[in-house]
């Protein structure tokens, strides 16, 4: 037994005689205090809603930056051969598109409708170039596994939100602070593990991207210009909006969404096999098929931009409701047992990833 950062985990020692053998965690749990502790600090007014390239979002990666650190990580991004940080930078601009329609007349305005897109630019190299662009920051932490270190599985949720509009903010505690919690903690139970002498065989690199709220852009920017090769990352295991109760569970909230594509089925597998031995969530009833989703599920979190490269990827999600990107996206709406649940079994898929 060992407390390390307020949680406690308890662990039965088998199969010590074999090098490889690994301890049963199936009864580690993740702390339902720390996680309501992340979702509460990461969705108040001081973080302002978390929107790229605002003040928020530098508050919100390093409190994330710190929580890494105190958890022993090591920090994953290269600036050259002898300097590491635990975040990476990314730039962006942002422009009005107009949308398609009349430019004037028939909707009784000379004014055509418009919308905000914005798009990675390469990283400045002066000061007046980086005037003329905006800044995000992907936030990581690194634990070097055993045996099978050089393989890497990517756990990863996005942590940035919608930020202000006017002198209100986006709270964003399901979206996206509830992913950002379980990523946090279930590194904390990886260091826990490690600090006992319980290693993973492969390495886990926890990942919390910004800007997926304006296209996915940390999480592209990580897969084209990541230091690790990318022959490296076995498996992107991300969570995306894990802590609400949908319409159709209202009465039955232990529940979880699994979704993937067809090179992935290995890792539902995985995911299904734990859950039947630790958190007995019901998995994927009234789920969504992604090939047939109308709302294309699958294609809009940071999960993606690893599957079109041909890295395995399971999405974790508790589905919409309807404070989505609202103002009343707040902390007290959370189901935390719920999401400690959920993000147990998202622990418990991560170690068997990581071992198998």
């Amino acid at each position: 037994m060992i407390a390390g950062n307020g949680r406690i985990i308890l662990l039965l020692l088998v199969g010590i005689g074999r090098v490889s053998a690994q301890p049963d965690v199936s009864q580690v749990s993740v702390s339902v205090e720390r996680l309501k502790q992340h979702v509460y600090t990461l969705a108040s007014e001081e973080f302002g809603g978390r929107q790229v390239g605002t003040p928020g979002q530098l508050l919100a990666a390093n409190y994330c930056i710190r929580t890494f650190r105190q958890n022993h990580l090591t920090a994953p991004f290269r600036f050259d051969s002898t300097q590491a940080s635990f975040r990476q930078a990314f730039a962006f601009t942002t422009t009005d598109v107009a949308l398609f329609g009349p430019a004037n007349g028939s909707y009784g305005s000379n004014l055509r409708a418009t919308t905000k897109r914005s798009e990675l630019v390469p990283l400045p190299q002066t000061a007046k170039d980086s005037s003329k662009v905006s800044f995000g920051f992907n936030v990581g932490g690194l634990l070097i596994g055993n045996e099978l270190k050089t393989e890497i599985v990517v756990v990863s949720a996005h942590y940035d939100h919608l930020g202000k509009s006017g002198n209100r903010f986006y709270p964003g505690a399901d979206d996206n602070a509830s992913g950002t919690a379980t990523v946090l903690e279930v590194a904390a139970i990886f260091d826990s593990l490690a600090r006992q002498g319980v290693r993973s065989q492969r390495s886990v690199l926890f990942l919390l991207f910004s800007g997926e709220e304006v296209g996915l852009l940390g999480s592209l920017f990580f897969v084209y210009n990541s230091s690790i090769p990318l022959r490296q990352l076995k498996a992107n295991i991300n969570t995306d909006m894990i802590g609400r109760v949908d319409q159709l569970h209202r009465r039955t909230p232990d529940y979880c969404y699994l979704i993937r594509d067809d090179q992935s089925a290995p890792l539902q597998q995985i995911a299904e096999a734990a859950n039947r031995q630790t958190s007995g969530l019901a998995l994927n009833e009234g789920g969504y098929d992604t090939a047939n989703d109308s709302e294309q599920f699958f294609y809009r979190s940071d999960q993606y931009n690893f599957a079109k490269l041909g890295i395995p990827a399971l999405f974790f999600t508790s589905g919409q409701h309807t404070d989505y990107h609202q103002f009343s996206d707040t902390a007290d709406k959370i189901n935390y047992e719920a999401l400690r649940k959920r993000a147990t079994l998202i622990f418990q898929t991560a170690w068997r990833v990581a071992n198998e």
